[in-house]
């Protein structure tokens, strides 16, 4: 399949230039730093002044430039060539050539996307979705592969009490994605990947260092071809080897609550500017973001709290990320598709439940009445780690099982979860009353 006619059935059709850029720019700005996002103004700059009279030359040059500011931000030629031709490839009606790249490590990719690009053609009914974002791009060890994109296959599911449940109900066969929620599904494919190379990275080099300890030479060696911020940890720790692997560990621990997030997340966020247009932020990502901390912040001095409130996922995210974990790794060996995944999510926003980092899935707390909601919650067997909700799943092999014990799942320790956290500050705050 043509890489842009995967691109275009991903991202939706766009009539003008200027939509068509909109579109991607929100997209990279979904899925990329700020020094990417940066570089993106500038085709909109472009745009805004008037230049559109020739927009596939704008096209290219915001690319090639875009490219270069990330690589000028990043330090990284590859990241840069990546983006140049990503966004290069993504030029409107097939006529305008793939850039330059602008390294040769670059040039693998663009050979494919240009051996395979053709005419966008306009979206149509019968034009089947795809999973996981079209070509997947995976890079390990500096080497980048780009594999074609997998054709979905609609709904497997046949579990009535969940096809039933969500919203206008579904049949199996029934194809689930939109647009906005194939640009999800990019962005949440690429984000389970890049925390999963950080924590094996953490794992192996806190592997190394173990082994290597009594090995001065081969340890010098090491830590002179690891991975910069391993060597940035070795200058500051003076090769202080336990601090070295607790700051190691720490980052382990950090990408490991990244994973259960980007799992939790299947379904699309509404942007701000959508949430102004529909009057809510329910589904807007509050979680670290800019507009959720700000409504942090305003929430600390309207309740005049001393130090900081902290967010607290309601459904808890090791508990959702093991069971959507679990659908991606049926997807994996083709026993469900990406649409069961999103029935999955769908089902369970419409019981009011929605998973992830949006807005309605978050309430701010106190340091202390959090931690001790955790306790409790983790003493009665409510809240189990992650690992536990995926060993009891290790035996499922079948898209119906998964959604049964789904469905009581959320019904069960989940609604409880999610009702105890709304009540236990207020209660907590009421027992402060009492006592004195």
């Amino acid at each position: 399949m043509p890489f842009r006619t995967t691109l275009n059935m991903i991202g939706g059709a766009v009539n003008t230039v200027t939509e068509f850029y909109e579109d991607v720019v929100e997209t990279v700005r979904e899925v990329t730093p700020e020094p990417i996002i940066q570089a993106t103004d500038y085709v909109s700059d472009l745009l805004e002044k008037g230049f559109a009279a020739s927009p596939m030359g704008i096209a290219e040059r915001g690319a090639a430039v875009a490219g270069k500011e990330v690589t000028k931000a990043t330090g990284s030629p590859l990241v840069g060539g990546a983006v140049e031709v990503g966004l290069g490839v993504l030029i409107p009606g097939g006529s305008a050539p793939a850039p330059k790249p602008l390294i040769k490590g670059a040039t693998p990719i663009v050979q494919q996307a240009a051996r395979t690009a053709g005419p966008t053609p306009p979206m149509g009914p019968q034009t089947p979705a795809l999973a996981g974002a079209g070509p997947q791009i995976t890079m390990r060890g500096g080497s980048v592969s780009l594999q074609p994109p997998t054709v979905m296959k609609a709904v497997t599911a046949t579990d009535a009490p969940t096809l039933a449940g969500v919203r206008g109900g579904v049949q199996t066969g029934a194809d689930l994605v939109s647009g906005a929620q194939g640009k999800r599904l990019i962005k949440r494919d690429l984000d389970i990947e890049g925390y999963r190379n950080t924590i094996e990275t953490k794992v192996n080099e806190m592997k190394a260092l173990r082994e290597l300890r009594g090995d001065p030479k081969r340890l010098k060696e090491f830590v002179n071809n690891a991975s910069p911020e391993l060597q940035a940890y070795w200058k500051a720790e003076k090769g202080n080897i336990d601090k070295i692997i607790s700051r190691l560990d720490g980052n382990k621990k950090n990408a490991q609550e990244g994973l259960s997030r980007a799992q939790s997340n299947v379904l699309p966020f509404d942007t701000t500017k959508r949430a102004a247009e529909i009057g809510s932020s329910e589904n807007v990502n509050y979680f670290r973001s800019k507009v959720g901390l700000t409504a942090k912040k305003a929430e600390e001095s309207a309740r005049a709290v001393q130090g900081y409130l902290e967010q607290h996922h309601l459904f808890p995210k090791g508990m959702s990320a093991a069971f959507f974990g679990k659908m991606d790794e049926l997807i994996s060996k083709g026993k469900a598709t990406k649409d069961d995944l999103i029935l999955m999510a769908e089902f369970t926003a419409n019981q009011g439940r929605r998973t992830g980092d949006v807005k309605a899935n978050l309430i701010n707390m106190a340091k202390d009445p959090h931690n001790e909601l955790h306790t409790i919650l983790r003493a009665q067997g409510a809240e189990l780690k992650k690992s536990d909700y995926v060993r009891m799943l290790e035996n499922v092999d079948n898209v119906d099982d998964l959604l049964v014990k789904w469905r009581e799942l959320l019904s069960g320790d989940a609604a409880y979860n999610i009702e105890t956290a709304k009540i236990w500050e207020p209660l907590d705050d009421l027992l402060k009353e009492i006592q004195k």
